[in-house]
């Protein structure tokens, strides 16, 4: 069964608490009167049909189904409008594509639906409303007052739900501006509606309901060519921000959040393939959060053998989806689409999309995950190849230790991470092979990158995950370690030069007549320095820890762990 948030369940258990308690209130407290259910299911298909016509405007979806609310009210009152909406609203989960899971939508909506109607049907009786035996002006003047009071508390109760989905301000002000604009269009043909079923009765339906329908589908055939360009032009503003991403792991992220803007899902994975036929998650979107963890979807070794390689596959039911037999989806999973990724025609990994509702992904889903699966692998191989750059120019050809370059680059980095308060100290330790330059006029100058690239593969073993080590530059080394206290910082230098002390270098003398091989001592001297003890400056931290290098480790006799002391001493560790 498909995992609850704990969002989820807050929802519910507001709607069980306070739509019941509308429902009893609208049955006791408001006046309703005998009901043309026949009239009503007339009216309840045409609300259906008007609630799958949704238009899009200046990024906001539209529909005009309130009209044929407003005219229930009029008739008949609020409780029979809160049922008629109430089977409306679960009918609706199944006709609206949607990225958020339909017991959600189905209680925020109704939630919010209850919230706003019995608000507005008091302001509506508080004004002198009335069901029957009122003026024509009179009715007009309530009908206005409760459409005004609809409109506004709908987009308040929208305004508080946004806010906690966490969208942006002109986003929730335009979505409230587009719904008093249709409320204000559709409230003259609701007045209209009911006064003329007041005089004919449901035949009003033929001579005005019906017709209307008829222009909306035919407005909504038009319309579909627009929702055709506007996600083209989507997918082509995704292609350029993916090809402005200059990292492999940016790219993927940013392909699967923007995805969502041209097609609609609830669950996504983007696979990609290794050796040939292996499948490794390069990331996932799953309840809106994304991570490179799955946590409702696995898949086998054989995986690779079930996904098609040549086309974009869907899959409509869950039966459907079982026929996936290496892959396991969340139960509640009814719809899935599988996209491969193609270079040169050769598949370099997969999209898989899925839905909680079946016969969810169509002919235009699966052109527009075309479409941007070639963005994405042209991205992909650019963001690649951009990277493969930029390690090889901060790299060390000789040592394959990090180079000046990647360490003030990683050095910026930890200093962000500092003054966010993601780390509590930043220490760094210079290393100096002594007497370096007798060591090559002794040996030679290959026999000196000998013991820089064993010194080098001697350091390794003490770089830990998150720290950074690199070759300073000559026979000058740097390891920098975030979230290392100044003390452990020393110790770790002290361990170091004593490694070293001991350490036979082997060389092959390239000034000897036989090229002999031999093995020399070497001594390491060292200089500490840590943030924020000694300075809160990123320059000053390497500077420190030079100074503190030269005089308390070479000037004080060499093979010594010179300590930057912030009042200019430098205290020596033996």
């Amino acid at each position: 069964m498909m995992n609850v948030s704990r969002k989820e369940w807050i929802a519910f258990l507001l709607w069980l608490f306070i739509v019941p308690t509308f429902v009893y209130i609208g049955y006791s407290d408001f006046p309703y009167f005998d009901i043309d259910y026949g009239f009503i299911i007339v009216n309840f298909v045409m609300l259906i049909i008007a609630m799958s016509v949704v238009f899009q405007i200046s990024s906001v979806n539209l529909s005009v189904e309130r009209w044929i609310i407003f005219v229930v009210f009029f008739q008949y009152g609020f409780f029979a409008e809160m049922i008629f909406m109430q089977f409306a609203l679960l009918l609706s989960q199944f006709l609206r594509k949607s990225n958020l899971p339909a017991f959600y939508r189905f209680t925020t909506n109704s939630l919010m639906f209850g919230i706003v109607s019995i608000i507005s049907a008091t302001t509506f009786h508080l004004v002198g409303g009335r069901l029957t035996d009122m003026s024509t002006w009179g009715f007009v003047v309530a009908a206005l007052v409760y459409a005004l009071s609809y409109s506004f508390f709908n987009s308040f109760v929208l305004y508080l739900m946004l806010k906690l989905e966490k969208t942006s301000a002109d986003m929730v002000k335009k979505i409230s501006i587009w719904d008093f604009t249709m409320t204000m269009i559709v409230l003259p043909l609701a007045i209209a509606y009911s006064l003329l079923t007041d005089i004919i009765g449901a035949f009003s339906v033929l001579l005005l309901g019906a017709p209307f329908l008829f222009i909306l589908l035919i407005i909504r055939k038009f319309a579909f060519s627009d929702e055709l360009n506007n996600k083209l032009s989507s997918a082509v503003e995704i292609g350029h921000e993916l090809t402005e991403s200059l990292k492999t792991s940016e790219v993927v992220k940013v392909f699967t959040k923007k995805l969502r803007d041209v097609v609609n899902y609830d669950q996504a994975y983007i696979l990609d393939v290794r050796h040939g036929n292996e499948l490794l998650l390069l990331v996932c979107s799953e309840a809106g959060s994304i991570s490179s963890k799955a946590e409702f979807f696995e898949f086998h070794s054989d995986a690779f053998r079930t996904l098609s390689t040549t086309s974009i596959e869907t899959f409509k039911s869950n039966r459907d989806v079982q026929s996936l037999e290496h892959l396991k989806f969340s139960s509640a999973v009814q719809s899935v689409m599988t996209a491969p990724i193609l270079r040169a025609g050769r598949v370099e990994g997969f999209v898989v999309l899925t839905s909680f509702r079946k016969n969810f992904f169509e002919e235009l889903d699966k052109k527009m995950v075309g479409l941007l699966n070639g963005y994405f692998e042209t991205s992909i191989m650019k963001a690649f190849h951009y990277e493969q750059t930029i390690a090889k120019s901060e790299v060390c050809g000789l040592t394959k230790l990090s180079n000046y370059r990647y360490l003030k680059k990683q050095l910026r980095e930890e200093m962000n991470r500092f003054e966010n308060k993601e780390l509590e100290t930043l220490s760094t330790i210079i290393m100096d092979i002594d007497h370096f330059k007798s060591i090559n006029d002794t040996y030679g100058h290959q026999s000196g990158n000998e013991i820089l690239i064993e010194f080098a593969k001697l350091l390794k073993k003490y770089e830990t995950e998150g720290s950074t080590l690199a070759r300073y530059g000559g026979e000058e080394f740097v390891l920098l370690l975030p979230d290392l206290s100044k003390e452990e910082a020393i110790r770790l230098a002290e361990g170091i030069r004593t490694e070293v002390e001991t350490h036979l270098f082997r060389i092959t003398s390239d000034l000897s007549e036989d090229y002999q091989s031999t093995a020399v001592h070497v001594t390491v001297s060292l200089g500490v320095s840590s943030i924020p003890e000694d300075t809160q400056s990123e320059n000053s931290l390497l500077r420190n820890a030079d100074r503190a290098l030269y005089i308390g480790g070479k000037q004080a006799g060499r093979n010594r762990v010179g300590v930057y002391e912030a009042d200019g001493r430098q205290a020596v560790e033996i």
